[in-house]
């Protein structure tokens, strides 16, 4: 089993932002700002991407020159996820309400 951890020594407890490309991004990223120091925001998304995003900056992580240019490209392809969340399924339900509202005439 892999195990990831991120060594930040801080005094107070910090949620992990998560982010799997169907939320807002620009929530998310203030989110990485807000909990995480400039230095830790790079490591902090090792940790909180997955699904698209995290094969997207596993593809181009080595192609910025640093935070605001990381921000700025990562809006070009999540943009639009700002769709409604329940036209997508989330992985974080039971599918079978999801599927349900697909299948009914």
């Amino acid at each position: 089993m892999m195990k990831k951890s991120l060594h930040c020594i801080l005094s107070k407890v910090r949620k992990l932002p998560y982010y799997d490309g169907l939320t807002n991004i620009d929530l998310f990223l203030d989110d990485i700002e807000c909990e995480f120091p400039e230095e830790h925001h790079f490591q902090a998304l090792e940790l909180a991407l997955s699904a698209t995003p995290v094969r997207w900056w596993g593809t181009h992580k080595d192609s910025f020159t640093g935070w605001q240019d990381y921000r700025r490209m990562m809006k070009l392809p999540f943009r639009c996820a700002d769709t409604r969340m329940t036209e997508k399924y989330n992985g974080r339900d039971d599918p079978h309400d999801h599927l349900e509202k697909w299948t009914k005439e």
